[in-house]
């Protein structure tokens, strides 16, 4: 009896689970997760979403064009002369030369003057430039025999970057990565680095300790100047490029760019078996190399437009190569003398801008660019104080905005 009754429980329950497992509710297949974004393409986003918080609205395509230039100025003071021909551009920086340096205390007023100026006409810093090369090209007396036989005195290299600070220098315009593939290259002297390790391994560690000191590194000059004999300051270089030592060149830049530099250097030579055109104002070069192959998101700077070969060049007027940087990838354009000159290279660079809907749609990403370097990197700029603003305002010179169109853009 017992048998029976346990056997009849048994059937009554595998009757019940069988009549819940019919009755259950079917399953819904969960849906798939969306692939997590690129980290990269994530890090765009969030960089363009910033850079657009930075832009004010009605800004001019004059403030525009303004921010995408570096220019050098006449005079160790601030000055009529300075402040005229700044109030006309109302650049994004300024490079300092030999022709503006005094004294370390000088040097310091005439930055502080610049920056209270930049704040009054263009509402953002100057970026604050000069060319502190280990071992060659100095304004300041810096860094001098780095390259000496032996191990470099790291120590007394970092005292010196500190003066960089002190004076409120935002970009060194260093280190070259123009190894001297080319032993009769006009470049070697000024890398007297013996090996393509040594050079890699200094300017990794030139990089990081200015980044330290709160100070911007250069690379340059992209893709590397190594192979030409000629000089570019003295005419335009112009030669094939062997494509194993090309490659070997652009991993010196891509390791300085890992390495934190924030700016790189255009060179003002031809690759004719690459472009016909010098790779400053080559897309191939500068978008297609530098910013798509070696991924660099840093800004972009030209060697100097307004004195050197390039501007002299037959082929393409110097406007026409400021145009063709910008279309070619480059954020910042460098005239460092010819005032007079470069004044009327902006005026007419406007003139076409305002015909020309591409350059202004790469003016402005390139002045969001500027801006956002401005806030992210560059340490905050001092406030000036009443005293020196009173005396910014007293120094001779037309309004700076008495010549400047409103439209905007």
């Amino acid at each position: 009896m017992r048998t029976k009754g346990f056997i009849l429980a048994t059937a009554l329950a595998v009757l019940a689970g069988t009549v819940l497992f019919a009755l259950r509710p079917k399953a819904v297949p969960l849906p798939e997760l969306p692939p997590e974004p690129h980290h990269e393409a994530e890090l765009a986003v969030e960089e363009q979403s910033a850079a657009a918080q930075l832009e004010q609205p009605g800004h001019s395509l004059r403030d525009l064009l303004g921010q995408n230039f570096v220019v050098g100025i006449p005079t160790p003071v601030f000055g009529p002369d300075t402040k005229e021909f700044l109030s006309h551009i109302r650049p994004g920086g300024i490079i300092i030369y030999n022709r503006n340096v005094k004294s370390r205390e000088q040097l310091r007023t005439l930055i502080s003057d610049l920056q209270c100026f930049a704040l009054k006409t263009t509402g953002q810093p100057y970026i604050i430039m000069i060319d502190e090369e280990p071992g060659s090209a100095t304004r300041l007396g810096l860094f001098r025999n780095v390259h000496a036989p032996g191990p470099h005195d790291w120590k007394k290299i970092e005292e010196e970057m500190s003066v960089l600070e002190e004076e409120g220098i935002d970009v060194d315009l260093a280190p070259l990565a123009d190894f001297p593939f080319n032993q009769e290259s006009f470049i070697k002297k000024r890398v007297p680095a013996a090996s393509i390790p040594n050079l890699i391994a200094f300017n990794r560690r030139f990089i990081t300790r200015l980044r330290q000191h709160k100070v911007s590194a250069t690379l340059k000059h992209f893709p590397g100047m190594g192979i030409f004999a000629a000089d570019p300051h003295k005419e335009l270089p112009v030669q094939d490029i062997d494509p194993r030592v090309l490659d070997a060149s652009l991993r010196i830049f891509q390791d300085g760019i890992k390495a934190g530099a924030d700016l790189v250097m255009t060179g003002h030579a031809v690759y004719s078996n690459i472009d016909p055109n010098a790779a400053t104002v080559s897309h191939k070069i500068v978008t297609g190399m530098l910013r798509n192959r070696l991924h660099f998101r840093g800004l972009v700077i030209t060697d100097d437009l307004s004195q050197m070969a390039l501007a002299r060049s037959a082929t393409m007027s110097v406007e026409d190569a400021t145009i063709a940087a910008s279309k070619a990838g480059v954020t910042l354009l460098m005239f460092s003398h010819n005032f007079r000159r470069t004044r009327q290279i902006f005026d007419t660079v406007l003139e076409r801008a305002e015909q020309d809907e591409e350059l202004q749609s790469i003016l402005r990403q390139n002045y969001r660019t500027i801006v956002e370097f401005k806030h992210k990197v560059m340490r905050p700029v001092a406030s000036p104080s009443p005293g020196q603003m009173t005396r910014i305002a007293g120094v001779s010179g037309p309004s700076q905005r008495s010549t400047i169109k409103t439209a905007s853009f």
